[in-house]
């Protein structure tokens, strides 16, 4: 019998900072079969479509994998004057018997593994109609730090179709993005809190632009009133969108956007036909975008209408190797970060005249540098990913010490193929987010730190099958799955706690119970 993995959830028990997750440590949910999840493609310019939630339903007529019996498999005693110590025997054979499950750990002949609802406040899956290599949040006037649901939120992701011609900018409203913590509860659990928790799809409306080539990555100006939008394209060229129309036909029922807003504000040629990936704006409306041959140019808004730009001919060099990720300083305005092939990290100020890096770290990872992300609350704080699966957090008050060396303040080696997205949260300066091609994403807190015995009770909770102990960093919050081929993911930037992800499989939208 073959093996499905649908969105399943490990969970690590962390008593120091956060609380136990998905699963809650020792109090794990078995294994459960799940039903073939159940997706839609949404028709580029259909103004409105319902997805299937993936993870709505249960399957009510398979056996959940979970002994209600004794040890012997006889079935208990029904009488009353030993009820509690005969259920205590049960509850601690049963618990025995659950185990935390890691991405690597065999499954038994039949079993597969069914999404934990009880580890999501939220999570919602959908696709379109072509896969997206990147998307971006796009700012909204509904409020910052809503946490009451049913959500609403909207994103503009780029696709990678089987033909140029009919690939698209793809901008995205999702509505009715109920809570699903309490999905996996029978009518008689739920309490009256529960009872505001519907049991619905979401709704998904769309608006498309023709763009002409693959996306590489989409970034989104953080601005309400300004929401431009940048594309980079496998042609070599970077196209700025003014998408604001759009997303306005968006929010009004029955309007429509005219038709100039399928046509860029403004096209980077600098780069001629070296396509790449790296791309940031600076919340000045300042672009910077990087390619594979290791050039970083910068593109300047002359005025507030948006109309305007200016793409400088002359890049900064100092890579030898394609730019893979760039990131401005969220305190200096001038300075921006660069990871690249060259496994190199490299700081650079837009003001010098010789367009050289002002800091560096060669050889920061083994292997490429696929992506890094500036921390927004202790902006002293980088953290980077490598194409070994490894990720660092760099100090910037301690670049180098005094022989010169750059040593990380953080390193761990988790993720078995190469990182490919990694982001801090915006509210919480110690939680990170990391993406990997081994189809996990997870969430890390760097400010837990155990003494010897919370260490000693940590190692012997993570305990594998037939006993084994494995090696789980007591950082290790939460491991997200489900997603293949996952490319990026961001924290949606005014709804705390919640993440989106793209992959080859689709888009995932969803909060945890763990931040």
């Amino acid at each position: 019998m073959s093996k499905r993995q649908n969105s399943t959830t490990a969970a690590v028990e962390e008593r120091s900072k956060v609380a136990a997750l998905a699963g809650t440590g020792t109090e794990d949910q078995p294994k459960r079969p799940i039903d073939k999840s159940r997706e839609m493609d949404v028709d580029g310019d259909a103004a409105m479509g319902e997805f299937e939630d993936a993870f709505e339903d249960e399957i009510e007529d398979e056996d959940v994998i979970e002994r209600e019996e004794d040890s012997d498999g006889v079935e208990m005693m029904q009488d009353d004057d030993n009820d509690d110590d005969e259920e205590e025997e049960d509850e601690a054979v049963a618990e025995k018997k659950r185990q935390v499950y890691l991405p690597g750990d065999q499954l038994g002949e039949g079993e597969t593994l069914q999404v934990d609802n009880s580890a999501y406040h939220m999570l919602h899956s959908m696709s379109v109609d072509w896969p997206s290599l990147s998307f971006d949040f796009v700012p909204d006037n509904l409020g910052n730090n809503r946490s009451l649901f049913p959500h609403t939120m909207y994103a503009v992701a780029g696709t990678q179709a089987d033909r140029a011609f009919r690939n698209q900018v793809v901008l995205m409203k999702m509505s009715q993005l109920h809570r699903t913590i309490n999905d996996d509860l029978d009518d008689e659990d739920r309490t009256d809190e529960d009872v505001n928790d519907l049991d619905e799809d979401p709704i998904l409306e769309t608006k498309t632009i023709r763009h002409q080539g693959g996306v590489n990555r989409v970034r989104v100006l953080q601005s309400y009133q300004s929401p431009l939008t940048a594309t980079w394209a496998d042609t070599g060229k970077v196209h700025i969108w003014d998408i604001k129309k759009q997303f306005s036909a968006l929010e009004t029922p029955g309007s429509k956007a005219p038709p100039s807003s399928q046509q860029p504000l403004f096209t980077v040629a600098s780069h001629g036909t070296v396509e790449g990936y790296s791309m940031d704006w600076n919340p000045d409306g300042r672009l910077l975008t990087g390619d594979c041959a290791g050039n970083i140019y910068l593109t300047t808004r002359r005025s507030d209408t948006g109309a305007n730009f200016v793409a400088d001919r002359t890049s900064f060099k100092g890579h030898t190797a394609s730019v893979e990720d760039i990131q401005w300083s969220p305190e200096e305005a001038s300075v921006f970060a660069s990871s690249s092939v060259d496994q190199t990290i490299k700081i650079w100020d837009v003001r010098a005249k010789a367009r050289r890096f002002a800091l560096d770290v060669p050889g920061a990872h083994d292997s490429d540098i696929n992506v890094i992300s500036w921390n927004r609350k202790s902006r002293y704080l980088l953290a980077s990913g490598g194409d070994n699966g490894d990720f660092k957090v760099w100090d910037m008050r301690k670049w180098a010490d005094a022989s010169g060396r750059s040593t990380p303040a953080a390193e761990f080696r988790w993720h078995k193929k190469a990182v490919t997205s990694i982001e801090w949260c915006p509210t919480d300066e110690s939680v990170l987010a990391v993406a990997g091609a081994d189809d996990q994403i997870t969430l890390w807190d760097l400010a837990v730190e155990l003494d010897a015995e919370e260490e000693a009770r940590h190692r012997d909770a993570m305990v594998g099958p037939g006993g084994s102990k494995r090696d789980v960093p007591a950082q290790l919050l939460f491991i997200h799955q489900g997603q293949t081929h996952i490319k990026e993911l961001h924290w949606h930037p005014q709804i705390p706690g919640v993440l989106g992800s793209t992959a080859a499989s689709g888009f995932n939208f969803f909060k945890t119970i763990s931040v």
